[in-house]
């Protein structure tokens, strides 16, 4: 039992894919906390959980994933295929659909504010409990853009070289 444990760690290591994958989810949440001072003059520890904002890691994870596989199992593979599909879909609703969704999670929390403020009763809902909805769901066209060629760089050299 032991050995099938350690055969099966071991292979998740040495798949180039994944740990591509993975390196280029875990760099643009990383990174996302120095840009945010680079741009806010604020240091924001949460920003390596949020979703949203520059860069994009939806679309590292998937570009480094698809490139690697292209590597790995060449791009003539139904594999490889698959990832590009499943890349294109990924890159379309971070910088779409979710990004839309935040939008209207700004209006919804305003008119939230407005109703309350002018002493409108509203059971039932979040407002009056203070909750507001999350804003930032998805990303602008250059977060996805920049994101995308993160995982590009990665899923070329954990490609080549893992």
């Amino acid at each position: 039992m032991k050995t099938d444990m350690y055969h099966f760690i071991l292979g998740l290591w040495q798949n180039a894919p994944l740990m591509a994958a993975f390196t280029a989810i875990l760099l643009a949440q990383i990174s996302k906390v120095p840009i945010e001072y680079a741009m806010n003059h604020r240091w924001d520890l949460h920003k390596v959980i949020d979703a949203g904002g520059m860069p994009s890691s939806h679309a590292a994870g998937v570009s480094a994933l698809t490139i690697s596989l292209a590597y790995v199992v060449g791009p003539d593979s139904p594999v490889f295929a698959t990832a590009v599909v499943f890349t294109a879909i990924v890159l379309y609703d971070a910088g779409g659909i979710r990004r839309h969704a935040g939008e209207h999670a700004v209006l919804l929390n305003r008119l939230a504010v407005e109703l309350m403020e002018s002493d409108i009763s509203m059971e039932g809902s979040s407002a009056n409990e203070g909750e507001r909805l999350k804003e930032i769901l998805g990303h602008e066209p250059q977060e996805v853009l920049v994101g995308a060629i993160i995982g590009v760089i990665i899923g070329a050299v954990f490609g080549k070289w893992w």
